[in-house]
C-alpha cells in the first residue's frame, strides 16, 4: 500500500506544501499548493507572527486537499549553525548521547539552547584509531519552537524538521556522479533563494558536503528597486520581474538597478563556493543547479554563470518524482522552482540517494 509523506515549507512570503506517495518505481506528487502571508508574519527564516501563520496553514489545507496532516518541516536561517568535524567511532546511540560533549566548543549555541542533529560523511582512520566525519547542525531551540507551534496550532502533525539544504539535495540533487570519475573530487553546488534567505548545499553523489545559509534574497533586490525608483514594493516586484507597471517607471529602467543589487548576491554565492573549494583541496563545483522564488528573477542565473566557473541551470523539483498534478503545463513550470523545498522534504532520505 503506498504511503503519503507531506512536506510543508514556511517561507517569508507563502507556505507550501507537497505531498509525495511512495510506491511503485518512483514517488507520485500527487498534491501541491500554497497561500501567500502578509509581511513580517516571517522575516529571515524565522516565524513572528505563529497564530497568522497557522491561520494560513488551515487555508492550504483547505485549498491542497492534502490527505495526511503528518508533516515534515523545513529550517534554513541564521540562527542554524552546520560544523564538519571528526569524531570517535561509536555505535549510533552512543554518538548521539556523547555529541553535545563532542561539539560544544565548536557551536555559537548554548548547548542547552541547542537542537542538534548529524549526517555521517565517511568512517576513517587517524592514527590507528577508528573516526567518523560528521556534518553537525545546530539550530537554536525556541526558533525550532516557534516553526512547530505554527504547525500545531493548525492542527498538523510534525513528525521531522530537516534542514532546507538536505531537502534541495534530495528533491534536485543529481546523483551520477555529474560525468566524473570516481577518483575526482568535486560536486554540485545547489541554491534555493528565496525573499529574505538563499541557502547553498554542495554535495557529492547525494552526500553533502558543505552548507552555508546567506541572510539576503529575493526582497533585498525589490527594495533596491523600490528605493532608486520611487515606487511601492509590490510595484518594485513587478518590475524586477519584467512586467510592466500601470503609471510606473518601464521594465528597462528597473533592470540595471535590479543586476546591480542581484551582483551583491551572487558575489556571496561565489564567495561560499570559493570558500568551500578552498577548504576541500581539490574539490571541485562542475555544477550549479538554482531553484527558489528568486531564481525566476530575469537574468539571475547568466549573472552566477558569469561569476562561477561551473554549468549554471534551473533546478528541477519534478525531475525526481511524477507530477500528477491538477494544473495545467504553464502553470506547473512556474510552481516547479517554488516547491523544491516542500518536495525535498517530502522524499525520504533514501530517494534522494
Amino acid at each position: 500500500m503506498a504511503r503519503l509523506r507531506v512536506g510543508l515549507d514556511i517561507g517569508s512570503t507563502a507556505v507550501r506544501a507537497a505531498e509525495v506517495s511512495l510506491g511503485g518505481d518512483a514517488p507520485t506528487l500527487t498534491r501541491a499548493a500554497q497561500v501567500a502571508l502578509p509581511a513580517g508574519v516571517v522575516e529571515d527564516g524565522e516565524v513572528r507572527d505563529a497564530d497568522t501563520v497557522a491561520d494560513a496553514l488551515r487555508d492550504l489545507w483547505k485549498r491542497g486537499g492534502f490527505r495526511s496532516k503528518h508533516v515534515t518541516m523545513g529550517v534554513g536561517n541564521q540562527r542554524v549553525v552546520v560544523r564538519e568535524v571528526t569524531v570517535p567511532a561509536l555505535p549510533p546511540n552512543e554518538l548521539q548521547e556523547s555529541l553535545p560533549f563532542q561539539v560544544e566548543e565548536l557551536i555559537p549555541i548554548p548547548i542547552e539552547e541547542a537542537v542538534l542533529d548529524h549526517d555521517v560523511l565517511e568512517e576513517l582512520e587517524q592514527e590507528g584509531r577508528s573516526m567518523l566525519r560528521l556534518l553537525v547542525v545546530a539550530a537554536q531551540r525556541d526558533m525550532i519552537d516557534n516553526l512547530v507551534a505554527a504547525a500545531t496550532k493548525a492542527r498538523l502533525d510534525p513528525i521531522g524538521v530537516d534542514l532546507i539544504p538536505f531537502a534541495l539535495v534530495r528533491a534536485v540533487g543529481t546523483t551520477d556522479g555529474l560525468g566524473l570519475e570516481e577518483s575526482d573530487a568535486g560536486g554540485e553546488a545547489l541554491i534555493d533563494v528565496g525573499a529574505d534567505v538563499t541557502n547553498i548545499c554542495v554535495h557529492e553523489r547525494g552526500v553533502s558536503r558543505f552548507v552555508r545559509i546567506l541572510p539576503s534574497g529575493g526582497n533585498d533586490i525589490t527594495a533596491g528597486v523600490a528605493t532608486q525608483l520611487g515606487v511601492t514594493l509590490d510595484q518594485a516586484e513587478a518590475l524586477k520581474r519584467g512586467e510592466a507597471v500601470e503609471g510606473g517607471p518601464a521594465p528597462a529602467e528597473a533592470r540595471p538597478v535590479a543586476e546591480s543589487r542581484s551582483n551583491a548576491l551572487v558575489d556571496e554565492i561565489r564567495s561560499s563556493l570559493d570558500f568551500y573549494q578552498a577548504q576541500s583541496p581539490g574539490a571541485r563545483v562542475t555544477r550549479v543547479l538554482v531553484t527558489g522564488g528568486g531564481s525566476k528573477v530575469p537574468g539571475l542565473l547568466q549573472q552566477i554563470s558569469q561569476s562561477v566557473r561551473a554549468e549554471v541551470e534551473p533546478g528541477h523539483a519534478f525531475a525526481k518524482v511524477r507530477a500528477q498534478l491538477k494544473m495545467d503545463e504553464v502553470t506547473m513550470a512556474e510552481a516547479e522552482p517554488l516547491l523544491a523545498v516542500a518536495v525535498g522534504l517530502a522524499l525520504p532520505a533514501e530517494a534522494g540517494s
